[in-house]
């Protein structure tokens, strides 16, 4: 039997700098991928993707990740940098 993590928690990811962040948010992206296509190929086989939880899970922590990205842009008191932070997270 697997145990999965839980999401991150907003809490804790504003203890982490910008350049982890988006380093997390590049992790967890490649998991999403590689969930929704196990998910997909076992779908195609009529067969039950294990441990459904974890997507959710994932999309969770890339929403907080955003959240507190946009804190951090909404709080900067340089209206350049602030608008650049703003267009990174939008492209996220």
């Amino acid at each position: 039997m697997y145990c999965f993590s839980r999401s991150w928690k907003a809490s804790e990811l504003r203890l982490k700098s910008w350049d982890d962040l988006n380093k997390l948010w590049f992790v967890l992206l490649k998991e999403k991928n590689m969930l929704m296509t196990q998910r997909q190929m076992l779908h195609a086989q009529n067969l039950r993707f294990p441990n459904p939880e974890r997507l959710p899970k994932v999309r969770k922590s890339m929403c907080r990740i955003k959240h507190v990205l946009t804190e951090r842009a909404i709080e900067e008191p340089d209206s350049r940098r602030s608008a650049k932070m703003k267009r990174m997270i939008n492209a996220l």
